[in-house]
């Protein structure tokens, strides 16, 4: 009778830490997909930033369509996320901005903006090559 008796304290352990478990495990569901999708849009600004800059003369059109193939390949998303794109002839500009479910609790929106220079990359590299050369460089 006290082998009966001491049978049940598995059952018991299992009701306390099961559900413990399960919020833990969707917890870190929650923090993985939010890592993901903020180095996700980080990379898609830098990116259609840097291609705006490699053509400025194709303008905000351009970037925006670059930005779009882009978050096209996302495997997560929250939400929609806002855009601010600017193009010109001196730089490139994308920033995006995604609010997250869980915003009331304190977790921040997903934020990425870059801003690239429009640099012309052969005369770029034939002026450091110049550069080189007379032995005037910054080093």
């Amino acid at each position: 009778m006290k082998r009966r008796g001491r049978d049940g304290y598995v059952i018991v352990e299992a009701a306390f830490l099961l559900p413990w478990a399960s919020v833990i495990i969707l917890l870190l569901v929650f923090l993985c997909s939010y890592l993901y999708q903020g180095c996700f849009l980080t990379q898609a600004a830098y990116v259609a930033a840097f291609r705006g800059s490699r053509f400025p003369e194709r303008g905000e059109a351009y970037v925006e369509s670059q930005l779009d193939e882009i978050l096209e390949g996302e495997v997560l998303r929250f939400q929609a996320e806002e855009r601010s794109i600017r193009a010109g002839l001196l730089f490139a500009q994308v920033s995006l901005r995604r609010d997250t479910p869980l915003e009331s609790m304190g977790i921040p929106p997903l934020t990425a903006s870059w801003k690239i220079a429009v640099r012309e990359p052969v005369a770029y590299i034939r002026g450091i090559r110049k550069l080189s050369e007379t032995g005037e460089t910054d080093e």
